[in-house]
């Protein structure tokens, strides 16, 4: 049996400044990654990584951005975004089949940031490869 460590208090606090809900930060893990399982690019992740700067004091200035995230205006993060939007509304199983495998093939072009990794960078506030 594999347990999965919940979401550190530190990431938690954030994850709630970001605007996620109590349900969905519980829905996650600390192995939950950013791009590849919550399907953030581009923009929002930006935003996000500004609150980890602003709000938290985290150096990011060892973050490059390109090694894990599409950017904003990349095939792959519309892709993903696409697929992220069409999932909230519905999107058929054939359809949900073949953007899950573009998606798939985009995601694996970049490293993965876990929220275990998040809330090791909130705790040394600075980013960690």
């Amino acid at each position: 049996m594999t347990t999965t460590k919940p979401v550190g208090e530190l990431t938690s606090m954030y994850l709630k400044r970001c605007g996620y809900s109590p349900s969905e930060i519980e829905s996650w893990s600390s192995e939950t990654r950013l791009l590849h399982d919550l399907g953030l690019c581009g923009d929002d992740i930006l935003d996000e990584f500004k609150i980890l700067q602003d709000e938290f004091g985290v150096d990011l200035s060892g973050f490059d951005c390109a090694k894990y995230f599409p950017s904003e205006l990349s095939k792959d993060a519309y892709l993903i975004s696409t697929h992220r939007i069409l999932s909230a509304v519905g999107l058929s199983k054939a359809a949900n089949y073949i953007y899950k495998r573009g998606v798939e093939r985009a995601c694996s072009k970049y490293q993965a940031v876990s929220l275990g990794m998040i809330e090791s960078t909130i705790r040394q506030r600075k980013w960690i490869v």
